[in-house]
């Protein structure tokens, strides 16, 4: 199960000044539930920082707390595709990976017929 939520107010990520504007929560089927923070609302964006919780209650509770998302702002959306990224809400991956040789810095998407190159647009807060 994943959904992700974007915030109504940025919240600070870190003492660098970096702000959180949209979370996503991952909730996996053997490895606990994990809470992606993101500094951007892109839809390309991924995940900058996370945390790990034993079950999905205690990040939800975290979300609620921390980053003021009620129950009512989640939008719920598939899980990763196999080899994809866990904070992405698209189906990317890293080239090769699915093949058990990635080539860290290059990505592909798949368009729905085909994996195809992917580069990241600049993030946009």
């Amino acid at each position: 199960m994943r959904k992700y939520a974007i915030l109504k107010e940025a919240v600070p990520a870190n003492d660098y000044g970096d702000l959180v504007r949209k979370i996503m929560i991952y909730e996996t089927k053997k490895e606990g539930v994990f809470l992606f923070l993101f500094l951007s609302t892109d839809e390309y964006s991924m995940g900058s920082f996370d945390y790990w919780f034993p079950d999905l209650e205690s990040a939800e509770e975290c979300a609620k707390e921390d980053f003021g998302i009620n129950d009512d702002d989640w939008i719920s959306i598939d899980d990763p595709l196999p080899h994809c990224q866990d904070d992405s809400i698209h189906p990317i991956r890293i080239k090769g990976r699915d093949k058990g040789n990635p080539i860290w810095g290059e990505l592909e998407i798949y368009d729905g017929t085909n994996w195809v190159e992917f580069i990241p647009p600049k993030a946009k807060k």
